[in-house]
């Protein structure tokens, strides 16, 4: 057997800048899900679908005070979900680059399914995974008891009402633009 020599020093350098990146991104440290921007350092993930527990994702989301926050719980299985999210997709797009962030949260799905639907319907705001779903998962925490379902974070990262059903794209505005000029 053939012995390597050493590594050079530039080399161990490289490949440690390497696996950094790596690392980072599979570890959901960087930008949003599914081509999409997230805010204030990337917290949700860098790639659709990045499983998290009840309290990862609480704390993903005090990464986003000081801007208003749509959670939207859906499935791949929900019919009236995957006819919501255009309308979801096209408010998000309306609203970039304001303070504003849309955050998916697939509950009790498969998980191949979802980013097939994800990637169907061009879905570039962040989504998170949440396998456990109404068994302990995000969705309990939530008391989501039906899908799909929209809640709106304030501002100050306070929960502000939620809408157990399909959302039209005027009412979606209506919701956010009140958070968006309530005093903070």
């Amino acid at each position: 057997m053939r012995r390597l020599p050493p590594p050079s020093r530039a080399g161990l350098v490289v490949t440690t800048v390497v696996l950094s990146l790596v690392l980072a991104a599979c570890g959901g440290g960087g930008g949003a899900g599914a081509g999409g921007t997230s805010a204030s350092g990337g917290q949700i993930g860098s790639a659709p679908l990045v499983e998290r527990s009840p309290s990862r994702f609480q704390s993903d989301l005090a990464a986003y005070k000081g801007k208003v926050v749509v959670v939207n719980f859906w499935a791949s299985w929900c019919g009236p979900c995957k006819a919501e999210m255009p309308t979801l997709e096209q408010v998000s797009k309306e609203y970039a680059g304001k303070d504003v962030a849309f955050i998916g949260v697939d509950s009790s799905d498969v998980r191949d399914s979802a980013g097939k639907l994800l990637a169907d319907l061009k879905v570039t705001y962040p989504t998170v995974y949440d396998k456990a779903g109404i068994n302990g998962g995000i969705a309990t925490a939530w008391s989501v008891a039906s899908l799909p379902q929209t809640w709106f974070i304030a501002k100050d990262g306070s929960r502000s009402g939620r809408i157990p059903r399909p959302l039209s794209a005027a009412e979606l505005r209506s919701r956010i633009d009140q958070l968006l000029t309530a005093p903070a």
